[in-house]
């Protein structure tokens, strides 16, 4: 009965650590193509292009499956500089299934089996580092037939929202920006229809927001369209975002749009809707890259280093396999101790927790201190296997 029971409860450990290890260090297998110029005849240094090349790929089909094609989109250049440029760091192992030459040129297609989980972490990161602000959206309408504007500002916008408002709000929400609902406060003061970027600050201070969407919208009736029972309604919006704390044009755009209906007010709210997404699929990414969290300069104090190999193992992962990282310089090197600058996406205190978690075979990291814009750390060497 012991020599049952041991045999069950052995079966449970290994189910549970197969099932761990399974969700941990999941890993797919990829094939992706990779190029290499051949300079000056050296094959094999184009060979190695293409490789890195060929794994590039490789992480970004991966990034393909475990993102949706538009967070891809609008994360684009934090996911270039941080996860398709450290591309190496994903790929556990690889395989060159096919190599051939073609006009200066070495390409090989490679089966790549890239870890998932590291990934996926670092993914999340690069996104969640989008910071976004919180808008409030001052966009007047002049609806058909209307020689007037209607903003929520001035009172004229009636109990419901405007089409265009609620149009951008929702895709800004959808986003994941916070929209500031002007309902739940009273203006200050009066504010004009047609407000200049200072006023339109102003009142974004008062709401507490950090981005003002300010423009017009217009809807017009474009004529009867010939040989059917309808008429075409045509919107036209022109928008800019605008930074509340300085006053900066974060971005603008412009767009316009048609919609057939045989009723008015209903004709002009489709195309009001049609141009008000435009406008909100060209302003999201334009935001999101301006607002993206700037990098800041690190000050790395480096102390008991004993082999400058180890030093250089160091720089490698700090520069390959530390997100948020954006480039690495040696300011000096003197017996024991070295003096680096690094670029970085964030603080020195977060920086300071992702050295102390990276794992190293010849030694390891202790940070001794870690302020606003520096950091001073040991290595302890470990013994040689």
């Amino acid at each position: 009965m012991k020599k049952t029971l041991g045999y069950v409860l052995s079966s449970i450990m290994i189910v549970l650590v197969l099932a761990s290890w399974a969700k941990g260090d999941e890993v797919r297998t990829v094939t992706a193509e990779g190029v290499g110029a051949i300079l000056a005849g050296d094959v094999a240094l184009a060979r190695g292009r293409a490789i890195k090349d060929a794994q590039r790929n490789a992480v970004e089909l991966t990034v393909g499956v475990l993102i949706d094609a538009k967070t891809i989109n609008h994360n684009y250049t934090l996911i270039k500089d941080e996860i398709y440029a450290r591309s190496t760091g994903y790929v556990q192992d690889y395989k060159i299934l096919e190599e051939w030459q073609e006009t200066g040129l070495l390409r090989l297609i490679i089966q790549a089996r890239v870890t998932t989980a590291p990934l996926q972490k670092d993914l999340d990161r690069v996104i969640e580092a989008v910071e976004r602000p919180r808008i409030l959206f001052m966009v007047s309408q002049q609806d058909i037939g209307q020689n007037q504007s209607k903003a929520w500002w001035e009172g004229t916008a009636g109990m419901g929202r405007l089409v265009t408002e609620a149009t951008l709000q929702q895709l800004f929400i959808d986003n994941h920006f916070l929209v500031v609902d002007h309902a739940l406060k009273e203006l200050a003061g009066p504010v004009p229809l047609d407000p200049s970027d200072s006023q339109a600050t102003a009142v974004g201070r008062d709401y507490d927001a950090e981005v003002v969407v300010l423009g017009r919208a217009v809807v017009k009736d474009a004529g009867p369209i010939e040989e059917f029972d309808l008429n075409s309604y045509r919107a036209e919006i022109s928008v800019r975002a605008i930074q509340v704390d300085n006053g900066h044009v974060l971005a603008s755009a412009n767009g316009s749009a048609a919609a057939p209906h045989i009723d008015p007010l209903a004709g002009s709210n489709v195309a009001l809707k049609k141009a008000s997404e435009k406008i909100g699929n060209t302003l999201v990414p334009k935001i999101i890259d301006k607002w993206a969290k700037p990098a800041v300069v690190v000050t790395l104090d480096v102390v008991d280093i004993t082999r400058y190999a180890d030093f250089v193992r160091f720089k490698g992962v700090l520069k390959d396999q530390v997100w948020g990282v954006d480039k690495v310089y040696q300011r000096g090197f003197q017996i024991n101790k070295a003096n680096l600058e690094v670029s970085y996406r964030g603080t020195a205190q977060d920086l300071a927790d992702e050295l102390a978690l990276k794992e190293f075979e010849s030694f390891r990291i202790d940070i001794v201190e870690a302020s606003q814009n520096r950091i001073k750390l040991r290595f302890i060497a470990q013994p040689w296997m």
